[in-house]
């Protein structure tokens, strides 16, 4: 523990260090960005990228540094913690496991054409999967032609589609087995619309729909069984979208404290009357607690021992931080009364964009289900090893 918690120090004054400002940059404007739904401006999101930190996870050949699931992880802790647009770190992930995906085709033509873009901030890009429905109900297809194949459909809200020069995009095809593909944003016959979610209202979420869009071969990423692609993709988001969530819950417990302690009820600091202190006890054990099953996870992660498609200790990790990061949010806003409804512009938004977390990357109840079904098929395994653990 000792090592991890020597780590986390190095981690957190690197990111001070060499991101610090522009973090802080970023969130300088968020309040205003919010009230009109845009996301950072391109020049930041660009600086993002010419500066190492898009890249810092992804692998050297394109130009990233390759840091481990761990450190990846810490980081984005930081970020939450120093930026106070939620967005930011979101958009951030789908960018980089796009890049990550398509370094793993192995397909030279796309790593040059996409992945080194994207690592270097000079490409944005999004996933188009969700369309409102299961993905065996899915209506966006992808059908033969002479030249290649023409995409048909709509995705209901792309994270960073308003961003996106390209998007990963899955259809079924017309045998039903689904592919993925790429699209860009300028070929003929895509249509990006401004979506309006009720949180992450910076994050330049779209609704994107392809209208017999042509597309060569070359552009297809995953020719066969493009589910499985998917949700290898969201398994891993669900490890990253609380990392900076939980970065912010403790900037959140440090400003309501130090809010309460300058505030005095009967010439005493309202922080050192006991019921508020114990609140306080009670934000302070959540991120903790959070803190030390997402390190967990992304140990486990790290070390090769976690399932691609369902891992269950990544999946946990993911429930109960958003459960601890939700429950530090709403206490402040309780503890503070008036001045977390009036006095501050951001309690309230993160209010609405920790409540996304608990559909995002599988919902928690979907989670809970498929955690519950695995406890009763490992009853009857004769033993139990570590990967179970």
């Amino acid at each position: 523990m000792a090592e991890i918690a020597d780590h986390r120090e190095k981690v957190t004054e690197l990111v001070r260090t060499r991101w610090g400002d522009l973090l802080a940059e970023i969130g300088s404007t968020v309040a205003e960005r919010d009230e009109a739904r845009t996301p950072p401006p391109p020049a930041l999101m660009a600086a993002i990228g010419s500066t190492g930190l898009q890249g810092l996870s992804l692998p050297p050949r394109i130009g990233g540094e390759g840091v481990d699931v761990l450190t990846w992880g810490m980081v984005l802790e930081q970020i939450g913690y120093l930026c106070e647009d939620s967005a930011l770190p979101l958009i951030m992930n789908h960018q980089g496991d796009i890049a990550r995906f398509i370094c793993e085709s192995g397909r030279a033509d796309l790593i040059d054409k996409y992945a080194v873009p994207i690592a270097r901030g000079e490409c944005g890009a999004g996933i188009a999967y969700s369309e409102d429905a299961d993905a065996f109900s899915f209506r966006t297809l992808l059908r033969r032609d002479r030249k290649g194949y023409i995409l048909s459909g709509h995705k209901t809200y792309v994270t960073g589609g308003q961003l996106s020069d390209v998007f990963l995009v899955y259809a079924l095809d017309e045998a039903g087995d689904m592919l993925a593909c790429l699209v860009q944003h300028d070929d003929p016959g895509v249509s990006v619309t401004p979506a309006f979610p009720m949180g992450m209202r910076t994050a330049g979420a779209a609704s994107v729909t392809f209208e017999d869009v042509p597309l060569s071969v070359d552009r297809i990423l995953e020719a066969t069984d493009g589910l499985t692609h998917a949700q290898r993709f969201l398994s891993s988001q669900r490890l990253w979208i609380t990392c900076a969530p939980l970065g912010r819950s403790q900037a959140v417990l440090e400003d309501c404290a130090a809010h309460l302690a300058s505030t005095l009820r009967f010439d005493t600091p309202v922080a050192e009357l006991n019921n508020v202190e114990a609140s306080l006890g009670r934000m302070y054990i959540a991120v903790e607690s959070a803190r030390a099953m997402l390190y967990h996870a992304l140990g486990r992660v790290g070390a090769g021992y976690a399932e691609p498609i369902f891992d269950p200790v990544l999946s946990a990790a993911k429930c109960f931080a958003v459960e601890q990061v939700r429950s530090v949010v709403e206490r402040a806003f309780g503890l503070q009364g008036g001045h977390g409804f009036y006095g501050t512009t951001h309690l309230g938004r993160y209010m609405r964009d920790f409540a996304g977390l608990a559909i995002a990357a599988g919902t928690q109840d979907i989670l809970e289900v498929n955690l519950g079904a695995g406890v009763v098929a490992r009853r009857a395994r004769p033993s139990r090893t570590s990967r179970d653990a």
